[in-house]
Order: structure tokens, then sequence, then C-alpha cells
């Protein structure tokens, strides 16, 4: 009976040191950090006024269309349109207030298009938007 007893518990004792040994871990010096850092990136809004911000904003809508059909950075592109507006948004409401809801109205437009992959929503977003820069802009 001792022989068995003595058999598995040489047997558990092997078993226990192999997966010990498995789980052991090696240290590369190759892979330790040298102390440089990584520069942390940061997103802020556009800054101007109208008059600067809304050809920019006019400019991306304008190719939000092909980006859209190419599969292309459509989303941060919606994402830069509603940047400008939110840059916008407060002179537009001081100067121009019934004209609120119609950018709004483009930038779901141009989320839209780029969420739904819809380069008509884009198309229409630029024409919405191309009039209400003439008469802002005149």
């Amino acid at each position: 009976m001792t022989s068995r007893i003595t058999l598995a518990a040489l047997v558990g004792i092997l078993a226990l040191s192999s997966s010990i040994t498995a789980c052991a871990s090696t240290y590369d010096p190759s892979l330790a950090s040298t102390g440089d850092t990584v520069a942390a990136t940061t997103t802020s809004l556009p800054t101007g006024t109208v008059a600067e911000l809304l050809p920019l904003m006019l400019a991306e809508v304008k190719a939000l269309s092909e980006r859209v059909a190419a599969s292309d950075d459509a989303i941060e592109a919606a994402d830069r349109i509603e940047q400008y507006w939110n840059a916008m948004r407060d002179e537009i409401t001081a100067d121009h207030k019934d004209l609120v809801e119609d950018f709004e109205f483009v930038v779901r437009r141009a989320h839209a298009a780029a969420d739904r992959k819809r380069p008509a929503d884009a198309d229409r977003a630029y024409r919405n938007l191309q009039t209400l820069a003439d008469s802002i802009l005149g």
C-alpha cells in the first residue's frame, strides 16, 4: 500500500513541478523601456470667425461625397464638419439665429452620409451649406 501512495505522490509532485516550470517567465532586456514617452494626442475646436471657418467647412462638405464613395476617412470628415459647426455656432446664433437649424441639418446629413455610406446625403449637405454660405458671406 505504501508503494502506491508513494508512487501517486511522486506522480503528483512531478506533475506539479512540470506545471510550475511551464509558467516560468523570462526577461528580455531589449523590451525594457528607454524612458522615451509617447506624445499625447489632443484635439481642439478650430478657431476663427464665420468668414474664416465657413469656407473650410464648405470645402470639407464638398469633398465628403467622394470620401464616402471611396470609403476613405468619411467618418473623420463628418466629425471635422461638426467641429467647424461647433466653432461657429455662437457667432451664427448671435448674427443669424434663423439659420441655426439649417446648419444642424447639414451636420446631420454629413454624419448620415458617412455612417450609412450614402454619397447622395453628402451631396445634399453640400448644396444646403452652399446656399447658407452664399447668404452669409454674400
